[in-house]
């Protein structure tokens, strides 16, 4: 059938991600920390990769192009059918997230996707960062907002504003600010559907910091 090859083409192609060390952050939610790319999760649970996307949504470079790629033209369909909130072209401002499916979107494993914008801190003065510091916390919140609102059990974040982004913000500092976002996030959702919410880091030092 085609939904058994498709499986097939999935473990054929996703190398299942390298878990570090995990959190229990309530009785019910376990924060995991985890070695690899976002698109080597795999779920048979409802759950969502969280993509580092732009404001236009509709793709760009490093993790948002793998994606988009990996999701094939289901995924580009549903993300051009995402309504355009602001300007011409802007379906999801800095700080904000928006949510497809549940569907079956090409090598992506899992039926959802999330396209989180986080901030580009060269946008910012320095004197401004505290400002970026809400928006890059708000697209963790509203990630997660958007996963209990669908009964999601499994979420997998890719490192929002990690990279050339980050500004004159350390690596630690922006990583920092993901995992009090989702610490707090937990805390105060305590009756969420999320069992386990996984943090891909892509390289060594990503790894390293986030298991301090």
């Amino acid at each position: 059938t085609s939904g058994g090859m498709r499986s097939f083409i999935r473990i054929v192609f996703a190398m299942p991600l390298s878990r570090i060390v995990s959190f229990d952050l309530t009785t019910r939610t376990t924060l995991i920390i985890s070695r690899g790319s976002v698109l080597d999760f795999s779920s048979r649970l409802d759950s969502a990769i969280v993509n580092a996307a732009n404001e236009g949504c509709l793709g760009g470079g490093g993790v948002d192009g793998a994606i988009s790629t990996a999701g094939g033209p289901k995924l580009f369909k549903d993300r051009l059918a995402l309504p355009i909130v602001r300007g011409k072209d802007i379906r999801c401002p800095t700080g904000q997230a928006k949510i497809n499916g549940p569907n079956e979107y090409g090598f992506i494993g899992t039926n959802h996707v999330i396209h989180a914008v986080g901030p580009n801190y060269f946008e910012f003065f320095m004197d401004e960062y505290e400002e970026a510091d809400e928006l890059l916390a708000g697209a963790y919140r509203v990630s997660l907002d958007l996963a209990k609102e669908r009964k999601l059990e499994e979420v997998a974040f890719s490192l929002l504003s990690a990279g050339v982004f980050k500004g004159k913000r350390s690596l630690r500092q922006v990583l920092e600010i993901a995992v009090l976002s989702i610490c707090s996030w937990v805390r105060k959702n305590p009756d969420s559907s999320l069992k386990s919410i996984y943090m891909c880091a892509f390289t060594r030092v990503e790894a390293g910091m986030l298991s301090e």
